[in-house]
């Protein structure tokens, strides 16, 4: 199922752990916002785009050892790790351009989520293997 030009369900619910991990239809709707308004804009603006993680349903997100908040828990969120140009560049991109709800700059990827209600752009953050740091 094609979520946006350039990224389908499959590719938003891989997972290398073994586990299920099937969306509920909430869950696909938020996918599919995930894809239209905040992954394929990136994709049309840098290129090519690797999803490392996407949803997560709860054995997997606790297999992974994912924030039992995570968004990624309700398909909100997705780290990706640009194939065409540095991380440094995209993120910069994302915070001046985009509205979102989380942009964490990891060592090797980029965590983005959908705004919460009424809370856009709601935190902008590093993580240097160790600490989250607020970005400036």
């Amino acid at each position: 199922m094609n979520l946006s030009p350039n990224f389908t369900l499959k590719e938003l619910t891989a997972t290398g752990t073994g586990i299920e991990n099937e969306p509920l239809s909430i869950e696909r709707d938020k996918l599919l916002y995930l894809a239209q308004y905040i992954l394929q804009p990136i994709r049309d603006a840098w290129g090519r785009i690797q999803i490392s993680s996407g949803f997560r349903s709860a054995p997997v997100n606790f297999k992974v050892g994912g924030s039992p908040s995570s968004q990624h828990l309700f398909g909100e969120a997705a780290d990706i790790r640009p194939l065409d140009i540095d991380l440094d560049t995209v993120f910069d991109w994302i915070l001046r351009t985009r509205t979102f709800g989380q942009a964490i700059l990891e060592p090797t990827w980029i965590h983005i989520s959908l705004p919460r209600l009424n809370k856009p752009n709601q935190q902008a953050l590093t993580f240097d293997g160790k600490d989250y740091k607020p970005y400036y």
